[in-house]
């Protein structure tokens, strides 16, 4: 039998840090001949790799075969039940600093190497968190749901005894990854404070303007050139021409009137 094309194992896998188990129904036989046709493949990250195993004598007709890997002497499962097992890495998680009382929060954990794909679980200064927090009287102040498939932690409005340190743990068959603590705070908005900001805000601006109309009705912003009021000669009526004689001496009007 052999394993062919496995993705993405790691670094460079060599087939000694691998070792194949075989069980039989719940017993473990020995009588077995096993062979490889490649026992030491040297493979670079992200390309693909296969590992033999080719069963030349055996007892039983229906052998159930294993693939797991040991490493920092933790064993975890590659190949199992047909299937290929991939570890979680660590997540990505992203909780919220700072949320006010009575604000929806949502908490974010993704992982994307593993498989099959995890499950995730959220954890509250090192409470686990269930799905539903209506469906535990210990989070009965709470208000949130847990998506395990997503990894999506929702509060629809968040209350004091939500602040705390969170992190999430991402899982499957082969193992577990857990995120770093993140702390979340839940702060009181001051409802006072902010009114009375507003007030200060609107009473600077009405005196700003007060002083403004004052100022305009003081002439303050009324460019005059000259000191007093300027002097400007009075025009010729309209309808009336002037005409000087040298007996006068002075100007006379002609009689034109025009109506």
């Amino acid at each position: 039998m052999a394993l062919r094309r496995l993705p993405r194992l790691g670094l460079c896998a060599r087939l000694p840090d691998f070792f194949l188990l075989l069980l039989f129904r719940g017993c473990l036989i020995g009588a077995v001949n096993l062979k490889s046709s490649n026992r030491n493949p040297v493979v670079q990250e992200f390309e693909s790799v296969e590992l033999s195993c080719i069963i030349t004598d055996s007892q039983t007709n229906d052998p159930r075969i294993e693939w797991k890997k040991i490493q920092d002497d933790q064993t975890t499962y590659v190949f199992f039940d047909n299937k290929i097992q991939v570890k979680p890495v660590t997540p990505i998680c992203r909780v919220p600093k700072a949320v006010p009382v009575g604000k929806a929060a949502t908490l974010q954990c993704q992982e994307s190497e593993a498989y099959p794909r995890p499950y995730y679980n959220w954890y509250r200064n090192d409470v686990p968190l269930p799905t539903d927090s209506r469906a535990n009287p210990r989070f009965r102040n709470s208000s949130f749901l847990l998506n395990p498939e997503t990894g999506t932690l929702v509060f629809s409005a968040v209350h004091k005894e939500d602040s705390g340190q969170y992190y999430c743990i991402a899982s499957n068959d082969a193992g577990s990854a857990k995120c770093e603590e993140q702390e979340m705070e839940v702060y009181d908005l001051n409802i006072a404070g902010i009114i009375g900001g507003v007030l200060v805000v609107l009473a600077v601006l009405a005196m700003i303007t007060l002083g403004i109309c004052c100022a305009y009705r003081r002439g303050y912003f009324i460019n005059n050139k000259q000191d007093g009021e300027s002097y400007k000669s009075p025009g010729k009526p309209d309808g009336v021409n002037y005409i000087r004689t040298d007996e006068e001496g002075d100007f006379r009007h002609k009689s034109s009137f025009v109506i």
